[in-house]
Order: C-alpha cells, then structure tokens, then sequence
C-alpha cells in the first residue's frame, strides 16, 4: 500500500505515535508546538501513514525570518520514523510543499538518534539531508544530553547517588525548606522572579513572563508538567518546572536566589520524585552545558556536574542536520551562523532583546551551579 500524507492528526493520535516511539519527547507533542507558538513559531503536524497505521512524524514548526528574507523551519528532537518503513522521502516531500507556500529556506532537524547508528544516519544522507557540523547551537535541543534511568523506582534510584549528593538532598529539607507544587499565575511570578535573578547572577537572557505562563498553563492542564516551589517560611527559595511525556519526563527550568544552600538540589530530587511517581522510566536532565567530552575548563562544568551527581549519563545524538530549499539564502544563513555566536539571534530574535544579550556576551559568568533551562532558545 502507498504511503499517504495526514495534515491533520487530532490530538490524542498524534500524542500516542509520538510517546509510544523510541525517542519520542515532550519536543515533538502536540502541545510543545502550542507552547512555541507564543514565542512566534507557527506549529504544523505532519504525519505519514502506510494504510491506518503512522509510520512517520514530524512537528515542524515554521518562524518568518527578518526583513522578508522568508522562513526556517525546524524540528526538535524529530522526525520520528517507524524502522525500515522508508516513509522519510515521503515526510521530506510533504514538507517541501509546506515549504513552498511559506517561503522556507530550509527545513533543521536532529532526530533521536545516536551518533553511532550508521543505518539511520545514512537514512537521512540518503533522503537528501546535509549534516550540520556544529557542536552546540544557542536555537536548537543539545546535542549532547544527560539521561537517567529511572525505572527501577525511588528507592532504587536514589540509593545509586553518592553519599554526598544525597547529604545535598537532605541539606536544606533539614533547614526547614519544604518543596511544593505550585499552581496558577501567582505561583509561575514566584518562579519567575527567581529566575531573573538566576540569569541576572549568571548572565543569561531569560524569557519574557508570559512565556512560562502559557508554558505552565499548557503543561498543567494536559497534565504534562508541573511546577515546583521551594519555601522557607514564607519565603520562595527555589523552583523549577518538570515535564512528562508518555514514560519520559524532562528537565525544563530550575533556579534559585542562592540564600538556602542546596535548595536547587532538593528542588531537582522532588522533580525526579514526581516523574517515578507518573510511572516514568527516563528523567531527561537536558543538555550536559559543556563541550563533548566535559573538562572542568568549560563554563558550564558546573551544570554537569550537578546532573552527573543525580547518576545522569551523557547521551550522545546524531546532531543536527538540514534539508535546504533555497541554496544562496540558505548558504547566507549558514555564514552568520557559523561566524557569530549570537547570530541567530539577529535572524530569530530580532529586534527584541538583542542588545542585553550582547552585553551578557561580553561578561559571560564564569561561575558553577544552578541552571536556568536546557530548553532551546530561539
């Protein structure tokens, strides 16, 4: 049976292929393109079917590019292909016809695969992708991310730790620092004052406000996140906010104003509590924040070695790799990107924001801890 293209997955259907596939993550539901659509990507669902069955899918999610230049399209952590069913020249040709009537340059991608997975690398050099040699990229998921497994349950897990983390735990729990879910707009001010001054002490550019709180109304309803608040009295200390998707739950933001000692660390155990409490198997902690291997040189050795203290283990991935539709642009936007470090910026971001994070760029923290987020950042 020829395959045929779905333009329009409900969806609870399109949850279910994702979530059921090796791979799939909260980065290709349907309510992550939802959540990106406030930052101005518009979201579209394409799924290829061989009879009823889904064999192939890809959230693609398209932003106009400054000065009518066009558009990028741009897939994270996806597509997702059902093995040997050859259904990626089917997807990348539905997207090319998406391509055309926006006016995209190229179409990125990084799919769930492993660097060492030869046949599915060349699945995707043979459809027509070109590999991207880049390491990191300040738009993109990382290609480099730290796993733990959590399916063996909490005692389990939390016995793996070493002694000293679990003492970090315990440290302020001790102090008289109670971990809570937080719940409404009144709560996500409360993390968000938080982690302005996490970005402002590590120099970071942080999101505007209605961002995390369409990202936690979005979350919280489908039931696919939650946000923690730690106190100390009446005082708001620490908080983070936890996704879960199908048997994965992920890392998205954690942040701290520094005055408990370990508050960040009793955050971070409450959200991993939680995610084998939803019957997940994996906690995703994101991006390691280092060069690939780690060396304690890296600016944010810091962060890894918070999330290698969970017992996390880095995960290497394929990386990112592009399907082009205009060469010349598409070699234009290839040249800022490789050349200036926040030159997606000026593609993806402008004219909002730019200056403070080209001033950040000049006195970038060299301090170790406390995360803001590992999500992308276009």
């Amino acid at each position: 049976m020829a395959l045929s293209v779905n333009l329009s997955v409900g969806r609870d259907a399109w949850n279910a292929f994702i979530s059921g596939r090796s791979g799939g993550s909260l980065y290709q539901s349907y309510e992550w393109g939802e959540i990106r659509q406030a930052q101005g990507w518009q979201p579209h669902y394409i799924a290829i079917a061989d009879g009823s069955l889904c064999v192939a899918a890809a959230l693609v999610l398209v932003k106009a590019l400054p000065g009518g230049m066009g558009s990028l399209m741009y897939s994270p952590r996806g597509p997702l292909l059902e093995p040997c069913a050859n259904a990626l020249p089917v997807l990348a040709s539905a997207v090319r016809d998406l391509a055309q009537r926006v006016g995209a340059i190229f179409w990125r991608v990084e799919p769930p695969v492993r660097e060492d997975d030869r046949d599915a690398i060349l699945q995707f050099e043979q459809s027509g992708f070109l590999r991207v040699p880049q390491e990191w990229s300040f738009w993109n998921r990382p290609k480099y991310d730290m796993h733990l497994d959590i399916s063996d349950g909490e005692a389990a897990v939390f016995s793996r730790i070493s002694s000293r983390t679990r003492g970090k735990i315990r440290y302020a729990p001790k102090r008289g620092v109670v971990v809570e879910a937080g719940h409404g707009e009144g709560d996500v001010r409360t993390f968000y004052r938080l982690l302005m001054n996490t970005g402002t002490k590590k120099r970071i550019p942080v999101k505007r406000l209605e961002y995390f709180t369409h990202q936690c109304a979005i979350l919280e309803k489908s039931g696919m996140g939650r946000l923690f608040i730690a106190h100390r009295g009446q005082d708001a200390v620490a908080a983070g906010i936890s996704s879960r998707f199908g048997k994965n739950a992920s890392l998205l933001y954690l942040s701290n104003d520094y005055s408990i000692k370990y508050a960040g660390w009793a955050v971070q155990w409450e959200m991993v509590r939680w995610a084998i409490s939803e019957g997940c198997q994996l906690y995703d902690f994101a991006g390691t924040g280092t060069n690939f291997p780690p060396a304690k040189t890296d600016k944010g050795y810091g962060v890894y070695q918070f999330k290698r203290s969970f017992g996390a283990e880095i995960i290497a991935w394929y990386g990112y790799a592009d399907y082009v539709f205009r060469p010349a642009l598409y070699g234009l936007f290839r040249a800022v990107e490789r050349s200036l470090p926040y030159g997606e910026r000026v593609l993806l971001d402008w004219p909002k924001g730019l200056l403070y994070r080209l001033r950040s760029r000049k006195n970038p923290s060299k301090e170790e801890g406390s995360l803001i987020g590992p999500d992308e950042k276009g």
